[in-house]
């Protein structure tokens, strides 16, 4: 199963301290992947001074220590994440918006939980 991981997700990942492993305990083996823009947008976000900026940069920091593959992307995010999902590929976010949007479509996303631990639906 591969796992399209939303900016979002990953920064709250490092935020609430949740191991990205817990995926796999979640739906077993997978492969993390991720769009270029949003890595791009891991960068542009870890430039600034706040929170926001110091968590998108250990974000970044997982996605080498995981070795999270890298989608090239020209579109828009969301537009491509609902365009991937299918019967052999979840989209990992937060964001209430694209969990309708996939929903819609019969998709499942992964998604924290009480900022605790994660959750797929």
């Amino acid at each position: 199963m591969r796992v399209l991981l939303d900016t979002n997700f990953l920064i709250d990942a490092v935020r609430f301290k949740i191991d990205l492993r817990e995926i796999d305990e979640l739906i077993g083996k997978n492969e993390l992947t991720m769009l270029s823009s949003v890595k791009t947008e891991l960068i542009r976000i870890s430039k600034r001074s706040s929170f926001a900026g110091v968590n998108a940069k250990v974000a970044l920091k997982l996605v080498k220590e995981y070795n999270i593959k890298v989608l090239e992307s020209a579109e828009m995010p969301d537009r491509i994440m609902t365009t991937l999902a299918d019967d052999k590929t979840l989209v990992a976010t937060n964001d209430i918006e694209l969990r309708k949007k996939l929903k819609a479509l019969g998709r499942k996303a992964i998604y924290l939980k009480s900022k605790k631990h994660l959750a797929i639906g």
